[in-house]
């Protein structure tokens, strides 16, 4: 074990939301990319959080002005900058908020979150935590159904960037 291998010793997926509600599962799922040692949790130095969202909006054109049928926002948080004995970049904290959901009658939505595997985007001596976080799901009702994706990649340095 070295700390220029990067791991994730939190969930690697969990349900964001379900049946057009927050799932509790945000109150306490978390992941994260850290060293893979065994006293990782002794990162200092932590900085955040670092926020990006994402939205999905199924507004009603006719009769009604105005009105949407489905419309949630889902923020991606993460920590990052944290050291292990003075070097590297690491991930200690991967979380969602939910501040924005609503699901008009007859349509459902489900979305869940998942982490794939951390992997170091530094090098040996200057590790830099790097993982692929991927939210999905769909949102339907009896007469149609939309697939939802993002994609994106955190780094330990407090970037981020969205997969296509």
């Amino acid at each position: 074990m070295s700390a220029d291998m990067v791991q994730n010793v939190a969930k690697a997926a969990w349900t964001v939301i379900k049946d057009g509600e927050p799932s509790a599962d945000i109150t306490t799922a978390t992941a994260n990319a850290v060293p893979q040692v065994d006293d990782w949790q002794a990162l200092a130095g932590a900085r955040g959080p670092m926020t990006t969202w994402m939205s999905w909006q199924k507004p009603v054109s006719w009769p009604w002005d105005n009105y949407v049928f489905v419309d949630f926002k889902i923020l991606l948080k993460f920590d990052y900058g944290a050291t292990y004995k003075g070097g590297g970049a690491f991930i200690p904290n991967i979380w969602v908020e939910v501040p924005t959901c609503y699901a008009g009658w007859s349509w459902h939505v489900n979305i869940g979150l998942t982490v794939r595997n951390p992997t170091n985007a530094g090098s040996t001596v200057a590790p830099v935590a790097r993982v692929p976080v991927t939210i999905s799901g769909t949102v339907n009702t009896y007469e149609q159904t939309h697939h939802i994706e993002w994609g994106f990649s955190l780094f330990g340095t407090g970037n981020w960037t969205r997969d296509t």
